[in-house]
C-alpha cells in the first residue's frame, strides 16, 4: 500500500502541477522522483485537520460544551450520593479506533456498556482503578479520601454490582446534558470488568475519547472515561452546530435568577430605636429594672431588611394587629417626616 504523502511532498507536487512538470492530463505517465505521477484533486485542508486522529475536539461542533455540561451534572450526582465535594473537569478530546480505545484501558478498573437510543451503537463509561476504589470505598463507609490508592488488582464481581447505581446516575446526567441537542434515552446495559467481552461496534471503527479528571478536596480521585463512536454522533451533527443558538435562547440564566430572588423570604424588622451597654451593666440588670431606649415618638420607626435599614414607617394597628405604615425609602430623608408619602 503506497504511503500517503508529508505536508513537505504535497506542497512539492502541487508546485511541480502548476509548473507543468508533471502532466495531469494523463494518468499512469512517467515516474517522477520514484513515484508515479497522479491525476491531482482538491482537497479540503480543514476536514483533513478535522480527521485528525490527534484530536477531536471539531468532528462534532460544540461536542465540548455538551461533555462540560455532563461533568457538572456528575460532578453534583456524585457530590449529593456520597456527600463528599467532588469536581469533575474535561480534560481532552481524541480519536482512535475502538479496538485500540480497549488497548489503552488495559484490563483494568470498570467499564459500563450502555445504549443510547434513538442513536445506535451505544458508548461506553470506563472507571479508572484510583476512581473505581475511591467510589467504593465511600459508598461502603469511609469517611475521607486521603489515604485511597489504586489498587493493583481486577476489580471482583460484588464490587462491579456496587459501582452500577453509580454508573446507572451517568445515564441520567449524559441525557440531561445532551437534551437541548437530542432527546436520548440513555440506559446502562451492563457492567463487566473484562474488557475482552465489550463489544459495541467493529474493531477498526472509529471513536470518540472524552478524559474527564475527577477531584474531590484531598486531590485526584482518578479519571473516568467516554468512549463513543463517531457514528453514534454523526447523525445528530447538524443539531450540534444549531446548539449555540439554542442555549441563548433557553438558557437565560439572568432572568431566572432574577424570578427565583423574587420569592426568597426575607426578616423584616420594625426598630424603633438602640442602645449600648456594657457587658458589667447586662450582668448587673435585675427584675425591674427600666432601660431607656432614648426613643423619639415622634420620629418614625425604622424597617430594617435583613438587618440593612430600607424604610421608614409610623406604628399602628389595622384589624385588631399590631401594624406599621411605610412613610419613606430610608435613602430619602423625607420619609422621616411622618405621614409623607413617598
Amino acid at each position: 500500500m503506497e504511503p500517503i504523502l508529508d505536508k513537505e511532498e504535497i506542497a512539492a507536487l502541487l508546485a511541480a502541477i502548476k509548473s507543468g512538470a508533471i502532466k495531469v492530463d494523463s494518468y499512469g505517465g512517467d515516474r517522477q522522483g520514484g513515484r508515479i505521477a497522479k491525476i491531482a484533486r482538491e482537497i479540503d485542508i480543514l476536514d483533513m485537520y478535522n480527521r485528525d486522529g490527534a484530536s477531536g475536539e471539531l468532528r462534532i461542533p460544540n461536542l465540548d460544551i455538551i461533555l462540560d455540561m455532563f461533568a457538572r451534572n456528575f460532578g453534583n450526582s456524585l457530590t449529593s450520593t456520597l456527600q463528599q465535594t467532588f469536581l469533575v473537569e474535561r480534560s481532552e478530546i481524541t480519536t482512535t479506533t475502538f479496538e485500540d480505545s480497549l488497548i489503552g484501558l488495559d484490563n483494568k478498573g470498570a467499564v459500563g456498556i450502555y445504549s443510547t437510543d434513538p442513536l445506535k451503537y451505544g458508548c461506553l463509561f470506563h472507571f479508572d482503578t484510583l476512581l473505581a476504589f475511591t467510589l467504593l470505598e465511600l459508598m461502603l463507609g469511609s469517611t475521607g479520601t486521603e489515604d485511597l490508592l489504586a489498587l493493583d488488582r481486577s476489580l471482583t464481581t460484588i464490587e462491579i454490582n456496587v459501582l452500577e447505581n453509580t454508573m446507572n446516575a451517568i445515564a441520567h446526567d449524559l441525557n440531561k446534558a445532551i437534551s437541548p441537542v437530542v432527546k436520548m434515552n440513555t440506559e446502562l446495559i451492563k457492567c463487566e470488568n473484562n474488557f475482552r467481552l465489550v463489544n459495541i461496534v467493529d474493531a477498526n471503527t472509529e471513536v470518540l475519547i472524552c478524559r474527564f479528571q475527577i477531584k474531590t478536596g484531598t486531590g485526584k480521585a482518578g479519571e473516568l472515561r467516554l468512549i463513543i463512536p463517531y457514528l453514534t454522533l454523526e447523525p445528530t451533527r447538524e443539531k450540534f452546530k444549531e446548539f449555540v443558538s439554542i442555549t441563548q435562547a433557553s438558557y437565560t440564566w439572568g432572568k431566572i435568577f432574577a424570578k427565583e430572588a423574587l420569592e426568597m423570604r426575607s426578616r423584616v424588622v420594625a426598630r424603633s430605636g438602640t442602645m449600648s451597654m456594657s457587658i458589667r451593666e447586662i450582668m448587673n440588670m435585675e427584675a425591674g429594672d427600666i432601660i431607656n431606649l432614648e426613643y423619639n415618638p415622634d420620629r418614625p420607626l425604622e424597617i430594617l431588611v435583613e438587618d440593612k435599614p430600607k424604610f421608614f414607617a409610623v406604628p399602628g394597628q389595622l384589624n385588631g394587629k399590631k401594624a406599621f405604615h411605610i412613610t419613606g425609602r430610608f435613602s430619602n430623608r423625607l420619609g422621616e417626616n411622618n405621614g409623607t408619602a413617598s
